[in-house]
Order: C-alpha cells, then structure tokens, then sequence
C-alpha cells in the first residue's frame, strides 16, 4: 500500500471539499491523532482558500495540487498552484500587544497555519507557480 495521497482540482470553493477529503483520508491512513487531523485539516483549509481567494484573484481560477506523504514522519504536505507568486514568510506575526482597533485585516491564517503544523517551507516554481510544503509530526 501507499503512503502517498494526492489531489488535482480546480481552485474553487466547489472543489474545497474535495481537497479536504483527501487530507482526512491520509490522515486516517497515517494513523494519525484527531488533534493531529484537525491540525492538517484546519492548515491545508486555509492555505487553500487563500489561494482561491487570494493566489487566482484577479484572473480565472487554475489548478491546485495537493500531496500528503506519511511514508516517514513527519507528513509531508505539499500544496502547488500557479497563481502569482506569494511568500506566506513575507507575512508578519500578528501584533496581538496591539489594541484591536488598530491591527490590520488579515494575516492571522498563516499566523494559524504556522501553530498547526511543525513548519511552513515555500519555493517559487517561475514555471509551475507556487510550492508551500507544511511538515507536521503525525507521531508522538
């Protein structure tokens, strides 16, 4: 058997729950806890709304691939897409010293997506788009 599970789909809010799905399943493959599965679950939902609503936002939506790999820990969750380039390390830490009022909208999804998982990696591919790889430990 596999330790590999991977998904291509348009990048749409219709196809949101398809990409979701196959992170579950490896997920239950992997024998992973359900803090572990809510972690990847909750990681791989926001990164991939942020580029259906962000990465392909002025031009028609493209694919987004995503692979999830338990062959070793940690997983290995790879998401690629060829929407403009965005480097999520470009994104900085939510000023939460700061009064509410005063923060700027937005940034706390990948202030999230850096709690879920053990690390974020990204590359730009200029032909294929983006890489983001998340790694998470799947076993204590």
């Amino acid at each position: 058997m596999t330790n590999r599970l991977s998904i291509t789909r348009t990048a749409t809010f219709d196809n949101l729950a398809d990409l979701l799905a196959v992170a579950d399943q490896a997920c239950e493959r992997a024998g992973a806890s359900r803090e572990v599965r809510d972690a990847v679950r909750l990681a791989v939902e926001e990164v991939t709304v942020n580029v259906i609503t962000h990465g392909y936002a002025d031009e028609p939506p493209g694919p987004i691939t995503i692979e999830l790999d338990w062959d070793r820990c940690p997983m290995t969750i790879e998401i690629a897409d060829r929407a403009r380039a965005f480097d999520p390390r470009s994104v900085p830490p939510p000023a939460f010293d700061t009064a509410l009022e005063d923060r700027p909208i937005g940034g706390l999804g990948w202030h999230l997506v850096r709690q879920m998982v053990d690390e974020v990696r990204y590359r730009p591919d200029p032909e294929r788009g983006n890489r983001l790889t998340l790694l998470k430990q799947i076993h204590p």
